[in-house]
This record gives structure tokens, C-alpha cells and sequence, in this order.
């Protein structure tokens, strides 16, 4: 498949059915993946940052930049539910139950949420009193892990981050945190199994480590270059790649090992997502961004837009 262009898109994600795509910029777009084309715009708010699909397909949640929380129709792009939450503040990313019935996100103050889909009301809500930098569920949604950023003294050096691991539904009884503690975590991913979590951290050169959920036990790293654009990182369906989001190119390593395979040159990378189907990539750049067969890596080149130049 030749890759296709997707326009500027600083956030991406693909329906549990692979079916649709969803790119976030000034605007929503929602994608047909078969037909390769648009089929939905809508402007629910200013500064779009994440989004996520209802399991079966029908909704999409988007989250701003300012922590606001709509429910848009997959279908029109109307705006079926109104969290009307312009009081939580900035926060992070969120994601759907697996019965699709409630929503899950955090605050940078530090709350940790469960709400209803159909309304926005809290069902489950934990304050941890500092910042939700990201939640992850596994594919089946039994297990879950929160990236927590602690808050550090003068006295204690920079701030290091902690994972707590959870199991649907969520209760405090059900928490238990990795006894491993990060300095400056920039990203994390779950695998597909929930079995392993990948992290972006360190101060520059980066480090992408890989923890085991099991005891927390570091059993893998690799060294990295980061970018201005973001850190975002994601597992392929089958958990045998990591993609990497780092500087002026997506890069690929190999599960076991971290061994590199290949990597995408590419302007102003901000996001990658594998599909549930495991047979495309969907690449996210504050220039242009892709859709691409996930099975011909390696001998994929992506055209690029040239540079404006700086000037004198």
C-alpha cells in the first residue's frame, strides 16, 4: 500500500475495529481507513489534544488541551455528551472502559477519574494530589497502569515519576504501585498484553526503557534522541515493535531486544499508532501526516515536504 497523506495532525487514533482514524489538529477529523478519506469535522473546542473510540465504534471522546471532555457521534461529529468539566484543569490523555460505559482520565492536580459516558458524573474518583501524567489499559481493559508525576523538594532533586497498576473496576483496593521511580518520564506506553510498559525518560541523550508489570523489573533499554515534537510511543498488536517518536524520525526496535529495525524520516513527528488489526501505521506531524502499511516497513520511505528556511 502506498503511503497516504492525513494533513497535519498532532494526535492520532484508531477505532478498536480499524476501521476509522481519528486526527487532531485545529480540528477533529474522523477517517475512513478503507476509502481513505474524511468523513467527519467538528470543532467541539479550541486546542483538541487526544482522543479515543468507544469500543463499539459509535462515539469518540475528545479531551482539550484546558482538560474540557466531549462525547462527539463517530458517525456526524455532533456532540452527544457535554462533560462541561472546564473546572479540572489540564490533564491527561483518557480512554474507554471495556463495556464502553465509562471514561477514564487524570488531572495535573492529581485527580484520577471514572466517569459515565453518558454523562459525564463520577462514578470512582481518587486524588492523588499530584499530577495524572497518562492512563493505559490493556487491550481487553481487565488491567490498567497510571503515570503518575511526583512532586519533588529542593532537597530531593528533580522530580521522579511512578507507575501505579490497576485492575477493572477500579477501587483503591485494587491499586499497587511499581516499586521503580523515573526522572523526567516524557512518555509510556502499555503493551497489548499488559504484561509490559515502554518509557521514554532521562535527561537528553533519552533512555526507552521497558518494565515488566509483574514486579517491575527493567528488562530492556535502549538509548534515544528525542525531538522538540513529542515522545509518543506505541506497540504493534502482536507486542513484537515499539515505535518511537523522536527526532525528525519515527524509529522501530524489536521486542524482544530493542534491537533497531528501520526508521521513517519525517518532519515535525508528534504521534504514532499502530491498528488493532496490526496492518497499518498511522503517523501524526505538525506538518504532514501518514497512513502506511505496517507490513512493509522497512522498505517504506516517506515523501518529504521541504523545509522553510529559516532565514538570514
Amino acid at each position: 500500500m502506498k503511503p497516504w497523506k492525513i494533513g497535519a495532525s498532532y494526535a492520532v487514533a484508531i477505532s478498536h475495529d480499524g476501521r476509522l482514524l481519528a486526527t487532531l489538529a485545529r480540528d477533529v477529523f474522523i477517517w475512513d481507513l478503507a476509502l481513505r478519506s474524511k468523513t467527519v469535522r467538528a470543532h467541539p473546542f479550541s486546542h483538541p489534544s487526544d482522543a479515543a473510540f468507544s469500543p463499539d465504534q459509535r462515539n469518540m471522546a475528545v479531551k482539550s488541551t484546558s482538560g474540557q471532555i466531549v462525547v462527539l457521534d463517530a458517525q456526524s461529529g455532533q456532540t452527544v455528551v457535554d462533560f462541561k468539566n472546564a473546572a479540572d484543569g489540564e490533564g491527561s490523555n483518557l480512554q474507554y472502559s471495556p463495556c464502553g460505559s465509562y471514561i477514564v482520565d487524570g488531572t495535573w492536580s492529581g485527580l484520577l477519574s471514572v466517569r459515565r459516558a453518558s454523562s459525564g458524573t463520577r462514578e470512582f474518583v481518587q486524588d492523588f494530589g499530584e499530577m495524572i501524567r497518562s492512563v493505559h489499559g490493556c487491550e481487553d481493559g481487565k488491567h490498567w497502569v497510571i503515570a503518575h508525576g511526583a512532586k519533588a523538594t529542593p532537597d530531593d532533586g528533580p522530580p521522579c515519576n511512578y507507575f501505579s497498576v490497576w485492575r477493572w473496576p477500579f477501587g483503591s483496593e485494587t491499586c499497587r504501585i511499581l516499586p521503580e521511580r523515573i526522572a523526567f518520564s516524557r512518555s509510556s506506553a502499555l503493551s497489548p498484553d499488559g504484561a509490559l510498559l515502554a518509557v521514554v525518560h532521562g535527561a537528553p541523550p533519552d533512555t526507552l526503557s521497558v518494565f515488566r508489570i509483574e514486579d517491575g523489573a527493567c528488562v530492556g533499554l535502549v538509548s534515544i534522541q528525542s525531538g522538540g515534537t513529542g515522545h509518543a510511543l506505541s506497540w504493534s498488536k502482536d507486542g513484537r515493535l515499539v515505535a518511537s517518536v523522536q527526532d525528525q524520525n519515527i524509529v522501530f526496535f524489536t521486542w524482544p531486544g530493542l534491537a533497531k529495525t528501520h526508521q521513517l524520516a519525517l518532519s515535525y513527528p508528534s504521534d504514532v499508532a499502530f491498528s488493532p488489526r496490526g496492518d497499518l501505521l498511522a503517523i501524526g506531524s505538525w506538518q504532514v501526516g501518514w497512513v502506511l502499511s505496517a507490513h512493509t516497513l522497512t522498505t517504506t520511505t516517506l515523501p518529504q515536504k521541504p523545509r522553510r528556511p529559516s532565514g538570514d
